[in-house]
């Protein structure tokens, strides 16, 4: 499997993959991918397997509080275009988009690692992103949404898609009501940030090749 960043003639394969994963209504459009390939050309990562593009993310560079979150995705990422949000001056690299095929689900794990690498190769204080929570509708007449995103059974997280980012190390910061228009999610979204390690220290240089620091 090979990471590299997106390019125009992806987008054919990658509406597949979005059509493919996720309902109608929260799938990003090809001008929305096109637009976020335009600002920030080289936050947008295609997974390719045999030649077959099988998993994207995208993300923005901005300023941004975990104390005070924005309280939209449709606010936080300019409603998916990044025109009007992306600041390269910013501290923070965001996660706008995250998509895999059924056949390549894999490539999540891939793609957020590439993920961690730019916000170190950028010299970033951290990444974040809003996690859905889709099983959250079966439990929502049962518990909070603070409650589901703390809960175990047999030992693991409630929710399948907060385990893989917190396998990841991300941490949980906390519930964003109403953050995106999705009934699985019962429209929360999990504030989700990863601290860079490196971040106001020296990096060092026997690691730069694979970041590509200079």
């Amino acid at each position: 499997m090979k990471i590299r960043q997106a390019q125009p003639e992806d987008i054919e394969k990658i509406l597949i993959i979005e059509k493919e994963a996720w309902p109608e209504g929260l799938r990003a459009t090809r001008e929305q991918f096109l637009s976020r390939m335009e600002t920030f050309p080289g936050g947008t990562l295609v997974a390719v397997s045999n030649g077959t593009v099988i998993g994207v993310v995208s993300t923005e560079i901005v300023n941004y509080d975990i104390k005070n979150p924005v309280a939209t995705w449709a606010e936080a990422t300019d409603n998916g275009f990044i025109k009007k949000t992306h600041n390269p001056q910013g501290d923070t690299l965001y996660g706008v988009d995250l998509t895999v095929s059924r056949a390549g689900e894999s490539a999540s794990k891939f793609l957020m690692q590439e993920v961690g690498k730019l916000t170190i190769r950028y010299k970033l204080k951290q990444g974040i992103l809003g996690a859905r929570m889709p099983r959250y509708n079966k439990f929502m007449n049962k518990m909070t949404a603070e409650e589901y995103i703390s809960g175990k059974r047999n030992n693991r997280s409630l929710d399948p898609e907060l385990a893989f980012y917190a396998k990841l190390g991300l941490k949980v910061v906390k519930v964003l009501p109403n953050y995106i228009d999705d009934p699985d999610s019962c429209n929360y979204g999990v504030l989700m940030v990863w601290k860079n390690p490196f971040y106001g220290k020296p990096f060092p240089k026997f690691w730069s090749w694979l970041f590509r620091i200079k």
